[in-house]
Order: C-alpha cells, then sequence, then structure tokens
C-alpha cells in the first residue's frame, strides 16, 4: 500500500506555534481597540484634530513605544505563522516550501528590525 502522507502537507509546527496564533491574535485584537479607542474617541486639541504634536507626544511615552513595539512584533508572528501554515498546507515539494518559507521570515526579520529603529527613535 501507498503512503499519501506527502500529499497531505507538512505538520503545522507543534502546540507552541498553535497557542502563540491564538495568543498574539487576542492581544492584536486588544491593541487594535486600545489603538481605535485613543485615536478616534480620546480627547485631542482644542478643535478635535489630531496634530503631529500630539501624536509625536504620546509616541515619546515608554508605555506607547512598547505597546507600538510588541503591536509590530506581534502582527508580523501572527503574520509569518499565519503564512507558514498556508504553505505547509499547499506546497508539497520540501526544497520549494523551505525556500518560500525562509524567504517571508527573511522579510519579516527585515520589517521586525526596520519597524524597531522607528518606533524606538522616536
Amino acid at each position: 500500500m501507498k503512503d499519501n502522507s506527502s500529499d497531505r502537507g507538512h505538520q503545522s509546527g507543534g502546540v507552541f506555534h498553535w497557542f502563540f496564533q491564538r495568543v498574539t491574535g487576542a492581544f492584536l485584537l486588544i491593541a487594535l481597540l486600545i489603538h481605535f479607542w485613543v485615536l478616534h474617541f480620546f480627547p485631542r486639541s482644542e478643535h478635535g484634530e489630531i496634530s503631529y504634536d500630539i501624536v509625536m507626544q504620546r509616541l515619546s511615552s515608554p508605555l506607547w513605544k512598547t505597546l507600538d513595539l510588541m503591536f509590530l512584533l506581534f502582527a508580523l508572528y501572527h503574520a509569518m505563522n499565519g503564512m507558514t501554515m498556508l504553505i505547509n498546507d499547499y506546497i508539497h515539494k520540501p526544497r520549494l516550501r523551505m525556500f518560500v518559507i525562509g524567504v517571508l521570515w527573511v522579510g519579516a526579520l527585515w520589517l521586525s528590525v526596520l519597524g524597531s529603529i522607528t518606533i524606538l527613535s522616536l
């Protein structure tokens, strides 16, 4: 009898990735709601507009920098973990799968470095 296990895709990566996908998703939802509330409902300038000075004042706070940095890193992990699961399901050639996942993770690493530099330099 022929083994068709190679036709079913690759294993998902284990319990850690499954669990952390849910943790990052919950954090992203909460962070998005906080972000939306602060930008749209929080008292802004005298005229009710968002100004550069108000945004920079908020981003100079270590608390907001930490929240924005976590938002960036968790969003990248969440997206890349989801993409890895999709690639594992739909690309059946091991070398091609490894190449595509490697390219995506290098891109995610590059975005995390650029984003972190931007957030921390404000």
